[in-house]
C-alpha cells in the first residue's frame, strides 16, 4: 500500500469518525435537548400547580379569615348589646330604688286600696310606715274602703298588699318594679339596639 492510499485511508476513517461522532453527538444533543425540554415543560407544569395550590389555598384562606371576622362581629355585636342591656336594667333599677320613696307610694297605695275595695291589708316596712300609714288612713276617710296598715320590721323597703277574704297577696319592692319596667321596656330596648347596632 502506497503512503497516499495509506493517508487517503487514515484521512477517510477520519472524516467517517468525525462524521459518526458528529452523528452520535447530534443524536446526543437532540436527546439531550429533548430532555431538557421535559425538564423545563414539568418544571413549568409543577409551578403553575404550585401557584395554582397556592392561590386555592390562599381562597381557603381568606373565606376562613373572612368568616372568622364575621362571626366575631356577631358575637361582638351580641355581646355589645346583652352590655348594653344589662346596663339599661343597672340604671332602670338605681332609678326605680331611687324613686321608691314614700311620696311616691302614697298616691299609689291610696289608688289601688280605692280599686281593690274594702278588706285590704297593706303590710309596711319599718322605713316606709312612718308617713305612709297617716296619709292613707287621712285620704281613704272620705272613701267607701277600709284598709288595715299592720308594720313588719322584717321587710325592708317593701309593702305588701292582700286580700285575706280573697286569698291573694301581692308584694312591691323596687326589685319588682323595676322586672316589671324591664319587661315593658326590654322589647323597645331590643328592638332599638338591633336597629342602632
Amino acid at each position: 500500500m502506497s503512503e497516499t492510499t495509506l493517508n487517503n485511508l487514515i484521512t477517510t476513517l477520519k472524516t467517517e469518525a468525525i462524521d459518526a461522532a458528529e452523528k452520535e453527538a447530534a443524536v446526543i444533543i437532540k436527546a439531550a435537548k429533548e430532555e431538557a425540554q421535559r425538564i423545563l415543560n414539568d418544571a413549568e407544569q409543577q409551578q403553575q400547580q404550585l401557584l395554582n395550590d397556592a392561590e386555592k389555598e390562599g381562597q381557603a384562606t381568606l373565606k376562613k379569615g373572612e368568616s372568622a371576622l364575621r362571626q366575631a362581629a356577631r358575637d361582638l355585636t351580641v355581646t355589645l348589646r346583652n352590655d348594653l342591656m344589662q346596663l339599661l336594667k343597672g340604671v332602670l333599677e338605681e332609678d326605680v330604688n331611687t324613686n321608691f320613696t314614700p311620696e311616691l307610694l302614697q298616691s299609689a297605695m291610696v289608688q289601688v286600696v280605692e280599686n281593690i275595695g274594702s278588706g285590704t291589708q297593706l303590710t309596711l316596712s319599718a322605713d316606709l310606715e312612718a308617713g305612709l300609714a297617716d296619709y292613707v288612713q287621712q285620704r281613704l276617710q272620705t272613701s267607701k274602703a277600709s284598709v288595715a296598715i299592720m308594720t313588719d320590721s322584717t321587710l325592708n323597703k317593701r309593702i305588701q298588699i292582700s286580700q285575706k277574704g280573697q286569698g291573694w297577696s301581692y308584694e312591691i319592692t323596687p326589685e319588682t318594679v323595676s322586672a316589671l319596667l324591664g319587661e315593658h321596656l326590654s322589647g323597645k330596648w331590643e328592638n332599638l339596639l338591633k336597629n342602632a347596632v
